[in-house]
């Protein structure tokens, strides 16, 4: 498809929102990460006692930058960042929270198990879904243009998906901090706002996601 200059209208709205929420995390992140948590506990000590505690059989892997931190349901693994061999506060909230995602994995959540069958079928339809909209819209079969449509718009429903687990895995890696007293409660607000700060990226990519679908309906709309 040739570049429109209507997409401005939807890209500006993504790029603002992008933008503030990696400063927002970012910001947030700098500031906490030279907090101590008030019992010197590192972010994998941390993550030790939150494996331990509720025997979960995943295995803990020190690598990559800091918030580069994830869980891999398939493999059972947990990846820190080499920045939680330190003692600070935003990278103990930043392990439990991934340690939030263990518990819905090993607590049978739905939702959880939901958007990670979606993961392979995502991947195939938003590839899949832009090229079926340009092909359909070049030689004018709007029906093609349509299924991709509809395809692509599973990365929307990925993206809405997301927040409310990333939420509940923040409330979760919350109540591991204050049940094991991985951060003093004086300190508490610091784990809050990097963790809030962290799922603000999230729902930037919820509306970055529904902006380029309504784009891509306008223009197949624009067509019929």
């Amino acid at each position: 498809m040739y570049f429109d200059s209507s997409y401005i209208i939807y890209a500006i709205p993504i790029f603002i929102l992008s933008i503030i929420s990696q400063i927002w995390i970012k910001s947030s992140y700098a500031r906490n990460s030279v907090k101590f948590p008030g019992n010197n506990m590192t972010g994998k000590e941390a993550a030790e006692i939150i494996k331990s505690r509720n025997n979960f059989p995943v295995e803990i892997i020190i690598q990559g930058p800091a918030l580069s931190d994830h869980f891999d349901p398939s493999k059972n693994t947990v990846s820190i960042s080499t920045e939680s061999l330190k003692s600070s506060v935003a990278d103990i909230a930043v392990v439990a929270h991934e340690f939030g995602h263990v518990a819905q994995k090993f607590s049978n959540s739905l939702l959880f198990k939901f958007r990670n069958g979606l993961v392979p079928v995502v991947n195939i339809g938003s590839n899949l879904g832009l090229i079926l909209i340009a092909v359909g819209l070049t030689i004018n079969i709007l029906d093609l243009a349509q299924i991709g449509l509809i395809l692509f718009s599973l990365t929307t429903l990925f993206a809405l998906i997301t927040v409310p687990i990333e939420r509940d895995a923040t409330k979760r890696g919350l109540n591991f901090i204050k049940e094991y007293n991985l951060i003093d409660s004086d300190n508490m607000s610091g784990a809050k706002s990097v963790l809030n700060a962290a799922s603000m990226t999230y729902v930037a990519s919820l509306l970055s996601s529904l902006m380029n679908l309504l784009y891509y309906a306008s223009r197949v709309r624009k067509r019929d």
